[in-house]
């Protein structure tokens, strides 16, 4: 699985990213397909690639009208696959902060 470049991020300093806020992004897609992205709205948009991969390496318009084919049931598991792939993203970030501490003695 291709991981894509992971940025500590969330709102208020929080490092969370919760359901809200994926959907802002898509629904800011939906409405404006050539808005300015930050990192953060780029990387939502990067993880639509990895749930499907017709996704992948297409123009934010073919973005704007995937999302806006989906239906209610689609785009709440889509939010949820992306909430999960992030914690994911997460967990493994913080699993390496904690071992990048350590040394090796031998």
């Amino acid at each position: 699985m291709q991981w894509v470049r992971f940025m500590d991020f969330g709102i208020d300093g929080d490092s969370s990213f919760d359901e809200i806020s994926i959907v802002d992004v898509l629904t800011k897609l939906i409405f404006d397909a050539e808005s300015e992205l930050d990192e953060t709205e780029l990387l939502v948009v990067s993880l639509l690639g990895q749930i499907d991969a017709s996704m992948v390496n297409v123009s934010r318009r073919d973005v704007s009208e995937y999302i806006r084919s989906m239906g209610v049931d689609e785009m709440i598991r889509v939010v949820e696959q992306i909430k999960s792939l992030i914690e994911q993203q997460q967990e493994l970030i913080a699993a390496g902060k904690l071992t990048s501490g350590r040394s090796l003695h031998r």
